[in-house]
């Protein structure tokens, strides 16, 4: 959450745009260890087969942020045409949230495991992990790429303005909104993994449709069903990870949350190539690709019956 919070400060005073991405860096270290740490906390309390309806819980508050942040952002921004006013509010949040934080019950500690790059490292070295991992990061490349590159898009070859672009976002996150509902009611009761499967299946089914789709109005459409199978399946597989290592849960759910950091700093730096080499139909088609992979190598495992063959879930 300090981090969190530092890099709204940045963002907010920054004047050039190096200082702007570097406060948006330590926003994004931020919120993927406090996503991380949330759902790992919560599994202290939580039994492996209720633990759908927690993620579900957490990714509804994702969703309505999702939901209300474009607006929120484009008002803002034409109202008083500053990032200090879209970053510091959400500083004094992050504060606010903080201090609630300081109120919550401890979990019971284990001092026999110590937080050293080598325990890292010996949990990437073991297969299963290293994979599971591997399919988070080709995942994420759908919704870095294409939702980091639409509101470009939609200007620059539709004409769309601010407000339009907001709204567009605006339209999308229903998506997200209804994934996460679906999260909510079905990641218990058909299963963590065959949810996932299921919902990266219909974001594949979406991406293919988009290449051969121009009319923004109908891409915006396809968009939701694509952002629905995103959360949905996301709020599925991170779920399943949180049984992995039971006994390490914190360190591998940090090590999941790293492994986003990371593609969200891979994804940045290449999606400007990207996006010039091609347009938005060459985001699309990377997408595509490696949604095909990570899938293809998700349905080839069986998680949950690595998961229950290694250990009882905990409860």
């Amino acid at each position: 959450m300090i981090s969190f919070v530092s890099g709204t400060m940045i963002s907010g005073f920054s004047k050039a745009p190096m200082v702007f991405a570097i406060g948006r860096v330590f926003i994004g270290i931020g919120y993927f260890s406090l996503s991380g740490n949330c759902l790992s906390y919560l599994s202290e309390f939580v039994p492996y087969e209720s633990r759908g309806k927690v993620s579900g819980i957490l990714r509804i508050a994702f969703g309505i942020a999702i939901l209300f942040s474009p607006l929120y952002a484009t008002v803002l921004i034409s109202k008083f045409n500053s990032l200090a006013s879209v970053y510091l509010p959400l500083g004094v949040i992050g504060i606010i949230t903080m201090l609630l934080m300081l109120k919550l019950p401890e979990t019971q500690r284990n001092d026999d495991i110590k937080i050293e790059t080598k325990e890292l490292v010996a949990l990437l070295k073991k297969n299963t992990h290293f994979k599971a991992l591997l399919i988070a990061f080709l995942f994420l490349a759908t919704p870095l790429l294409l939702m980091s590159f639409l509101g470009i898009y939609l200007a620059n070859i539709h004409g769309f303005n601010q407000l339009s672009i907001g709204y567009a976002y605006t339209i999308i996150a229903l998506g997200t909104m209804l994934g996460v509902v679906i999260a909510f009611f079905f990641t218990d009761r058909i299963g963590k993994e065959k949810l996932a499967k299921l919902s990266y299946g219909i974001v594949f089914a979406t991406l293919v449709l988009l290449i051969f789709l121009n009319n923004p109005y109908i891409i915006i459409g396809f968009m939701i069903f694509m952002s629905m199978g995103l959360d949905a399946g996301w709020t599925a597989y991170q779920t399943l990870l949180s049984e992995m290592e039971p006994e390490k849960r914190g360190i591998y759910m940090s090590l999941l949350y790293m492994v986003n950091a990371v593609a969200v700093t891979i994804y940045s730096l290449l999606g400007p190539a990207i996006y010039d080499l091609g347009g938005y139909k060459s985001l699309v088609i990377v997408s595509l690709v490696t949604n095909f992979i990570a899938l293809k190598m998700l349905v080839s495992m069986s998680l949950e019956n690595i998961i229950y063959s290694r250990n009882k879930p905990s409860k």
